[in-house]
């Protein structure tokens, strides 16, 4: 029966990389968005080139270089190194060099900012051919694992604990010595301890260093401290397991799931949602914005701060009753009245307030806000029915009475529960939207975990690693031929008009500034 026969491998063959490059690859549209940048305005730089020696690298070459690794889940930058002397669809895109992996890495780490700005520039990009919607858009974060283990990170309880453990075994080293010395027994004996005494005053000093740093960062509201990386926190994932990592944050427009703005944090949630979202709406440029958010969001002071920016928020609300009252008698069940500043319970009676403002978390590590306070005398409740169901038995002990608190953003927070009870499957929405990002990048893409350290850098590292996102997402809208026809046509129309200003100069008889490919003019 016959058989497939391979080609035979000592043939000599006439064959060029372009050949075995399809002309809808993704290494085409790599080269077409880099060769379109300007990057030497951007600020990109190669570190240690030297006018001696061997030359730099480009930068377009190793932008290039990482935009396709991240593009094919390599970031490593020995794996990196090994894919251009094998990979014929990086030969095809960077002309057969083959970097250093030390070059390769030095270069995502000295370009923080010029990385984060490629992915604005795309973005851009992205908003010129209509990819953004730019009316709805969803809020979420999700935690990635830092380069810095849970052992490696303190708290002062954790501190106090080693410091706690450490006096105890020194005194019973203490304890051991004193028999030795009363038994006689041999030098060796009490030199095994003496170095395990060495040892442990080596690790007190350690605690010790560390409880005085964070005595001091306390005072500006941290924590924590982290000694592989100084800025990755302790951070709740889900159902009580916690893990040393940063919360990153993305606003991602409705239309086509595609990501506009994004934030490196080291904080939960709970105050983020303004910031992100207007970020977001300056970038898009429109007059109004809608944000949908899960219930980590909702805060009273983050809603008003999104209204007065004229951003809508749908952020799902909290059960702020006290679970523990009777489900009649709990305070959504009160009924506000603003004339009169007033509530009224379910037994018609009026609860009034002094008119004083009264803060709350006030020394606490979160934003401090104002409550009136709303209350009934005590024989009125004393006299009621439903006395132990809705003032409850500590308070009529305590001669006290049913107390409510309003704070000084329940209006806000009123109108934004309002708004998702009576837009319900609008607010669903923000599930398949803002997932649909992490569900690729750490389900398909395997980057649940940073490879770089600091905030800085790791932002950088996510400014890769979404501007691949949004890549492939404009590829699967748009088609590949359709961007690189696009950018190919942005490319050429700079020239044109690069041309009529160098002719333009010349009739004037003043100096030019035509500006090399690297150099084009940021959109």
């Amino acid at each position: 029966m016959p058989q497939i026969e391979g080609t035979n491998r000592y043939q000599l063959q006439m064959l060029s990389l372009d050949q075995l490059i399809a002309e809808d690859h993704l290494v085409r549209v790599i080269e077409a968005f880099i060769d379109y940048l300007p990057l030497e305005q951007m600020g990109f730089v190669i570190k240690g080139k030297s006018q001696e020696g061997r030359p730099a690298y480009r930068a377009d070459i190793l932008l290039k270089l990482y935009l396709y690794g991240y593009q094919n889940r390599i970031r490593s930058s020995r794996r990196l190194e090994m894919e251009c002397t094998r990979n014929v669809e990086l030969w095809w895109l960077l002309n057969q060099q083959v970097p250093c992996y030390k070059t390769i890495a030095n270069f995502r780490k000295d370009n923080p900012k010029a990385l984060k700005k490629t992915f604005r520039q795309f973005n851009v990009l992205c908003k010129d051919w209509s990819l953004f919607e730019g009316a709805t858009i969803a809020v979420d974060g999700s935690k990635f694992k830092a380069q810095n283990s849970k052992k490696n990170n303190y708290n002062a309880k954790k501190i106090k604990r080693h410091l706690d453990y450490i006096d105890s075994k020194t005194a019973e080293y203490f304890q051991q010595l004193n028999q030795i010395d009363q038994q006689e027994q041999t030098k060796e004996d009490r030199q095994v301890i003496k170095d395990k005494w060495d040892l442990l005053n080596q690790r007190r000093k350690k605690y010790e260093h560390l409880e005085k740093v964070l005595e001091k960062i306390s005072q500006d509201g941290e924590l924590q401290i982290s000694t592989s990386d100084p800025d990755a926190r302790a951070l709740p994932l889900h159902m009580g397991i916690v893990d040393v990592g940063y919360n990153v944050q993305s606003a991602v427009d409705a239309a086509n799931k595609m990501i506009i703005d994004y934030e490196v944090t080291n904080k939960k949630d709970t105050y983020a949602l303004s910031h992100i979202a207007g970020r977001s709406k300056d970038l898009l440029g429109v007059d109004q914005l809608d944000v949908l958010a899960d219930k980590g969001y909702h805060n009273g002071f983050e809603i008003k701060a999104c209204a007065h920016q004229h951003i809508t928020t749908y952020v799902s609300p909290r059960d702020t009753s006290v679970k523990a009252k009777h489900r009649a008698y709990r305070k959504d069940q009160f009924t506000y009245n603003p004339a009169q500043d007033s509530f009224v319970c379910p037994e018609f009676q009026v609860l009034k307030s002094n008119g004083n403002w009264y803060k709350k978390n006030v020394g606490k590590n979160r934003k401090p806000y104002r409550v009136k306070v709303y209350k009934l005398p005590f024989h009125i409740c004393n006299a009621c029915p439903v006395k132990l169901l809705c003032a409850g038995k500590a308070n009529l002990n305590n001669s006290k009475g049913r107390t409510i608190e309003r704070s000084e953003y329940e209006d806000y927070i009123k109108a934004n529960k309002d708004r998702v009870n009576r837009n319900k499957d609008y607010y669903r929405r923000r599930q398949a939207i803002v997932e649909h990002p992490f569900g690729t990048i750490k389900r398909n893409w395997g980057f649940d975990y940073t490879l770089l350290k600091t905030k800085e850098k790791v932002t950088a590292e996510f400014a890769l690693i979404f501007l691949s996102y949004n890549l492939r997402r404009a590829m699967s809208v748009l088609g590949a031929l359709e961007i690189i026809r696009r950018l190919k046509k942005l490319f050429f129309a700079f020239f044109l008009f690069s041309d009529y200003l160098v002719h333009h100069a010349r009739l004037l008889s003043i100096p030019n500034s035509h500006t090399s490919g690297n150099n084009r003019r940021m959109v």
